[in-house]
């Protein structure tokens, strides 16, 4: 069961750099490419298979319920948009403190290696986190913890990375100790996309 361990020197790098790995090879396997390895993915040519940061935007490339809209600038905030037509605002908790940071469906052209949260608001609100997966429900996990950090940017990773395969929805609930409320802050998710170049070279999707 994956769990929260504590910021600055505590980053599982064996257990990313496996799961990197593996996801890798399920990429090359499943699409028939080759990955970039003369430049460990960073810089994919042709049809080649690279890696990049998990971007806010992707949760919008898609099918999408909940997602985090272009207008936030790039940013990792909890302002959200209901569907590709509907209206942009703070995420609404309900009366224990729960709403739907996203909920979308992953392109055909990527992976996504969940392997951390980050706060980055200085007055931050977001107690726990729920990932659901297909269908398939994690245990809340509480992020408490990651806020004691004296860093800019507060960060807590995942004992074993989750990854969210193509195609698969993907939803993610906080909670935050505002209920019944909206709540605009910086809070994001810390993970990577392991994807097809054509995916990830789009600017805004």
């Amino acid at each position: 069961m994956p769990y929260w361990l504590n910021v600055i020197n505590e980053k599982p790098d064996d257990a990313i750099a496996q799961s990197r790995k593996d996801t890798i090879q399920r990429a090359k396997d499943v699409w028939g490419l080759d990955y970039a390895d003369s430049s460990d993915g960073l810089y994919p040519s042709g049809n080649q298979i690279g890696r990049t940061q998990f971007r806010p935007d992707q949760t919008e490339i898609r099918d999408f319920t909940v997602g985090l809209p272009s207008t936030n600038g790039g940013q990792w905030r909890t302002r959200v948009q209901l569907g590709p037509a509907g209206p942009i605002a703070a995420m609404v908790t309900d009366a224990n403190g729960w709403g739907t940071f996203f909920d979308f469906t992953l392109d055909d052209d990527v992976f996504i290696i969940i392997e951390g949260v980050l706060s980055t608001d200085t007055t931050p609100t977001v107690r726990e986190i729920h990932l659901t997966l297909s269908g398939t429900s994690l245990p809340p996990m509480q992020i408490e913890e990651i806020y004691a950090s004296e860093e800019e940017t507060n960060k807590g990773y995942m004992e074993i990375p989750v990854v969210v395969s193509p195609k698969s929805q993907f939803n993610c609930r906080i909670r935050s100790s505002t209920v019944s409320g909206g709540i605009d802050e910086g809070f994001g998710i810390l993970g990577e996309a392991i994807a097809k170049r054509g995916y990830l070279i789009k600017e805004v999707h």
